[in-house]
């Protein structure tokens, strides 16, 4: 009767039931190999499968499949399924096409064979490189062959990340678009997909954020809210409504919405501009692809590849205004007039914003906040009258300076070369040649004894250091000889600006942005206002400075 139990129990065991997951999975490191297509690997698996069917009791639970995941890891959203069907004992048995599907990563293909599949006594088996069937030859996952084929998975993905990377860079330098998606405003080129065309539909809400930030003194907030109000889908619903398969695992939201990073991210994109500019990330390793930000210094920036839909002008103004410290009240989508360019002309801080008795005050932060300065104070009615009444002042001014042009320009043989440049460039040059030759001086002091080797080491670092500012500042200042011997016009970008503004009769935000620099507030009400353009101010100054000599002798022409 002992035998007979004994008999039973084996037939048992033969016959114990697989139940089998057939998992597919097809990546980029495959290269064009057609024996790893999803439709081949389907068709060699169930093969194999229907085969096995007549000699054991096996039933196929399910087929999984991931289409594009690299096998470096294991972030692969079918395969997760599979392992959590194996945790609830749907599935006792895995059947794949080669090793190399499993995984790519020795250290995780080691993981499973030789661990996890054999604790919940998971039948695995591959059908070649290797051939393996873990419950018919159950040492066969620890051979060295099997070691030595996972190493050479692994490996195998290493290089095709090198190769593919190298490839992407070439295309980078040349200004190829590589990637998947074209920036919000610009769409791939039907014709060829490395290029960008402007989207009618999207180019213009681009603008309106730029205008809006720029001009209208919106906050990034304000934006979101009225682009919300309006129904305008933001970057990653319009990429879905047009059937882009479109996947950001940090979007939980099924119908995601606008936030003040989208905005931001719009805001700062030099793709606007009509420059190629990629490789902004990099993920950490071939096998790690977390992604991480790249310095600026590592960017691929090539310009004038494709239309621009934002000019550099309003560009460098919204560059300009997110680097302030702006803040705006509770609720409030707008920015304050004089928001970010306020500061206390004694200790530099940016100015506070307070509201008493229905007046509004701006006074000194670091006297608000520690009593370390004066308090600076002064109402924003006679602050708006002061910066209102300069403006209209500079204007008449720029409309003087203009007609003064011309004359000299209508003057024979204008004067354009500049005393103060010639004089400056003199005084550096000779201020370099003196710092050399302290430098090359510093070896003799060092080996006669005179400093010590860490005195020689620190003193040649400091006149290095200068040195080198003194070569950039020479080259600046020829730089600015150069353009100053160019002349200048009275059709000039600096008077363009202000001639904008020639019946100007209140202020907002967008002219403030677009014509002063920083405003200085001083103990006592007294206001000092940098306005932009100084370079140029300076320099039409000087022009004009340096011929109103032949200035004269045309008017006393014209009078004679």
């Amino acid at each position: 009767m002992a035998r007979v139990r004994k008999s039973l129990d084996k037939t048992k065991q033969i016959l114990a039931l697989w139940k089998a997951a057939l998992y597919i999975r097809l990546s980029r490191e495959d290269g064009n190999d057609e024996s790893y297509s999803v439709k081949n690997q389907r068709q060699r698996l169930n093969e194999f499968l229907e085969n096995l069917m007549l000699e054991e009791e096996i039933q196929l639970v399910d087929i999984y499949i991931d289409d594009g995941c690299t096998g470096t890891d294991s972030d692969r959203e079918n395969f997760q399924r599979m392992l959590e069907d194996i945790d609830k004992g749907i599935v006792n048995c895995v059947i794949v096409k080669d090793l190399s599907r499993l995984s790519r990563n020795d250290w995780e293909c080691k993981k499973y064979l030789q661990h996890l599949f054999v604790v919940k006594d998971v039948r695995f088996i591959s059908l070649e490189l290797p051939k393996l069937d873990s419950y018919k030859n159950p040492d066969e996952v620890y051979e060295m062959g099997v070691s030595i084929q996972s190493m050479y998975n692994e490996n195998h993905c290493r290089e095709t990340s090198i190769k593919v990377r190298g490839t992407f860079n070439m295309k980078r330098k040349k200004g190829e678009f590589i990637g998947a998606f074209a920036p919000y405003g610009y769409l791939k080129d039907p014709d060829d997909k490395h290029c960008l065309i402007v989207d009618n539909e999207t180019a213009p809400i681009v603008q309106d954020i730029f205008h809006w930030f720029v001009r209208d003194g919106m906050s990034k907030n304000g934006i979101v809210k009225k682009l919300i109000g309006m129904g305008t889908p933001c970057p990653a619903a319009y990429k879905r409504q047009n059937g882009m398969k479109y996947h950001n695992p940090a979007i939980v939201n099924n119908e995601p919405l606008w936030s003040a990073r989208s905005i931001t991210a719009i805001l700062t994109n030099q793709m606007y501009l009509g420059h190629m500019v990629q490789g902004k990330q990099k993920v950490k390793s071939y096998k790690v692809h977390t992604r991480i930000n790249t310095p600026e210094s590592e960017w691929f920036i090539v310009e004038n590849t494709h239309e621009p839909i934002i000019d550099k002008e309003t560009f460098d103004k919204a560059q300009g205004l997110m680097q302030r410290d702006t803040r705006t009240a509770p609720q409030s989508g707008q920015l304050y007039t004089f928001s970010g360019f306020l500061r206390c002309a004694d200790c530099g801080k940016s100015m506070g914003r307070r509201t008493s008795k229905n007046l509004v005050y701006y006074a000194c932060r670091t006297n608000n906040t520690t009593g370390l300065c004066t308090r600076h104070s002064i109402r924003n009615d006679k602050l708006e009258s002061i910066v209102l009444e300069t403006i209209q002042k500079q204007i008449a001014l720029i409309d003087g300076m203009a007609e003064l042009i011309n004359d000299i320009n209508n003057a024979p043989a204008p004067r354009t070369v500049s005393k103060r440049l010639t004089a400056s460039i003199k005084l550096r040059k000779q201020e370099l040649e003196k710092i050399s030759g302290i430098s090359t001086g510093l070896y003799v002091d060092w080996k006669n004894g005179d400093i010590t080797r860490e005195e020689y080491h620190r003193m040649k670092k400091e006149f290095e250091e200068k040195e080198q500012q003194l070569k950039q500042d020479i080259a600046n200042l020829e730089e600015e000889n150069k353009d100053m011997a160019q002349g200048v016009i009275s059709d000039n970008p600096y008077f363009d600006a202000f001639r904008k503004y020639k019946n100007i009769c209140s202020l907002d935000r967008g002219i403030v942005a677009e014509l002063i620099k920083v405003i200085h507030i001083h103990e006592g009400g007294d206001v000092t206002i940098d306005f932009n353009f100084a370079d140029q101010h300076r320099r039409i100054v000087e022009f004009i400075e340096n011929n109103r000599k032949e200035l004269t002798v045309v008017e006393n022409n014209k009078v004679g």
